[in-house]
């Protein structure tokens, strides 16, 4: 269940690969959200899960581990809020630059949720500043029961993940991943005037 909430959250990022040598292309849009930030950007999440006697909270940190103009790789830790860094689980997620569009998906469609309720624009404050995101609702149909999940999106962050909520009234379960803190690479920061 655990696995199937992240798998959610992170459901507005998500894409499935294609060759990128057929037809149509389009730039994947994991790889577009952390092209702009140098190798070492990290971005840390706490998620918090609710569910039927679970009270469960977990830190997340992505981490921008190689670039280069065809492809980036990002490793995804985790562990329990109150686990030592030792206990962490270790992902690798790589984005190819390109995908070829899927039949019938247009360049507009391509990389949003399926299941769209509504969507809209919103400026939140986060980590003491003010970022333009961008929310959707949507709604997934898993084995629990129906799912609704409301996602914020930024292009100021790097991955875009600002915040989710993702809610199944069938099992009275609520997962919320909420962005903790953004660190920039040393690179970037010696790149600054």
């Amino acid at each position: 269940m655990r696995r199937l909430l992240t798998a959610l959250c992170l459901l507005a990022c998500c894409v499935v690969p294609l060759s990128a040598d057929e037809a149509t292309s389009v730039e994947n849009p994991v790889y577009a959200r952390w092209k702009n930030h140098p190798v070492g950007t990290e971005v840390r999440y706490r998620q918090h899960t609710q569910a039927q006697g679970v009270d469960e909270r977990r830190l997340m940190v992505y981490r921008l581990t190689e670039k280069t103009a065809d492809q980036l790789t990002v490793e995804i830790r985790t562990r329990q809020e109150e686990a030592a860094e030792s206990d962490e689980t270790v992902q690798v997620q790589t984005a190819k630059r390109l995908f070829r569009l899927p039949p019938g998906v247009t360049a507009e469609q391509f990389g949003k949720p399926a299941g769209r309720k509504a969507e809209g624009q919103e400026e939140l404050e986060i980590l003491g500043r003010r970022l333009q995101a961008s929310w959707t609702l949507s709604e997934v149909r898993v084995e629990a029961g129906v799912t609704e999940i409301r996602t914020w999106i930024s292009d100021q962050i790097p991955g875009g993940l600002v915040r989710s909520v993702s809610t199944t009234p069938a099992v009275r379960s609520k997962t919320t991943m909420e962005l903790l803190e953004l660190r920039e690479s040393a690179l970037r920061k010696a790149e600054k005037p």
